[in-house]
């Protein structure tokens, strides 16, 4: 038996397939004509849609090449506690090491080296961002393709926009937190990263230079100044610690002075023992207080850096690319784009008309 054919199928499907067929046909002569009306429009309007996107990559290159070149300075150190912040510290990692602790040393030998989550958030402190955005900046020995040369504070150089010089302050502090200065810190290695944007090569160095002597002050400042407490207090321990010894001694010269011959009796030699042992611990009290005091004494004073520059930003200042073709070709593209919209809708304006 053969399969029925399309004639042989009641004429109300007969109606219906050719109906779809039609339908087909004439929406493939839609897109046809459409395409065909776009092409035709984008021919006829030709000047705009070649000429928007070379008017569009020649306004990007040409602020592009305008806009001056960021230089980036980078540096790293490693910041130590003060010492005498740091012995207890270290003893407590020792003792942790002979008892079997690792987790109770790693937090005590990592205390002793001083936190590197602080160093970083004491760059971006407000203290710190005061210090350098007012401080004077001499950025006028500029090399060829260096950036035009600055001369004052970063204040001049973010001209913030404020009423008052305490609102420009505080905008040039948030623009630097925000654009100019990156800070990262490394934890497992104890490594602070800083990172200095500017337009200027030497400019971004000397920012760089400058939070790097802030940070060193700030840890020779915390040290001295611990280091006079302590030596405050070492100096008073000292002297009752030796107003105890004489007490101790006077009590022993007493004694043997009334007690010439105690040999044969067990209770005088006993009680001569025991001056002699408070004699004996007041001179181990005293020469314990003693060393620590000459120790503070010597740390109020000292002056030596104890911050450990990893990468100095001298002369390794990197010239950042400003991305001059990527910039042209996206203009141009985006131009092209609207060069065709453009085509398209001059070519319905005509038809209306």
């Amino acid at each position: 038996m053969n399969p029925p054919t399309a004639t042989d199928a009641p004429p109300s499907e007969r109606s219906a397939q050719s109906y779809s067929s039609d339908t087909s046909r004439t929406a493939t002569h839609s897109d046809r004509d459409l395409v065909r009306v776009y092409a035709t429009a984008l021919g006829r309007h030709l000047g705009l849609v070649i000429g928007i996107p070379i008017v569009f990559a020649a306004v990007a290159l040409v602020v592009v090449l305008l806009r001056p070149r960021p230089f980036v300075a980078r540096a790293a150190f490693i910041a130590s506690e003060p010492a005498s912040a740091s012995s207890s510290l270290g003893a407590l990692s020792a003792v942790a090491s002979q008892l079997g602790i690792p987790a109770l040393s790693q937090i005590a030998s990592s205390s002793a080296t001083g936190s590197a989550q602080f160093y970083g958030d004491l760059l971006t402190s407000q203290a710190m961002l005061n210090a350098v955005a007012t401080t004077r900046y001499e950025a006028t020995s500029t090399e060829a393709y260096g950036g035009e040369p600055f001369q004052g504070t970063l204040i001049d150089y973010v001209k913030p926009t404020g009423f008052t010089a305490t609102d420009r302050t505080l905008a040039t502090m948030n623009t630097l937190a925000k654009r100019i200065i990156a800070v990262t810190v490394d934890r497992p290695t104890g490594i602070v990263r800083i990172q200095v944007r500017t337009k200027n090569r030497q400019l971004s160095a000397l920012i760089a230079r400058r939070l790097l002597d802030l940070v060193n002050d700030f840890n020779l400042r915390r040290r001295q100044t611990q280091a006079g407490a302590e030596r405050e207090f070492s100096a008073r321990r000292a002297q009752s610690a030796l107003d105890s010894l004489h007490t101790a001694e006077t009590a022993l010269a007493d004694f043997r002075s009334t007690n010439i011959d105690f040999s044969r009796s067990p209770r005088l030699g006993t009680r001569e023992a025991e001056l002699q042992r408070r004699v004996t611990l007041a001179q181990q009290i005293y020469t314990t207080v003693a060393q620590r005091y000459e120790m503070a004494n010597i740390e109020a004073v000292r002056n030596t850096p104890v911050v450990t520059v990893l990468d100095a930003p001298e002369g390794l200042v990197e010239a950042r690319p400003r991305y001059t073709a990527a910039i042209a070709a996206a203009a141009g593209v985006i131009g092209l784009l609207i060069g065709c919209v453009l085509a398209i809708r001059a070519e319905r304006f005509t038809i209306a008309r």
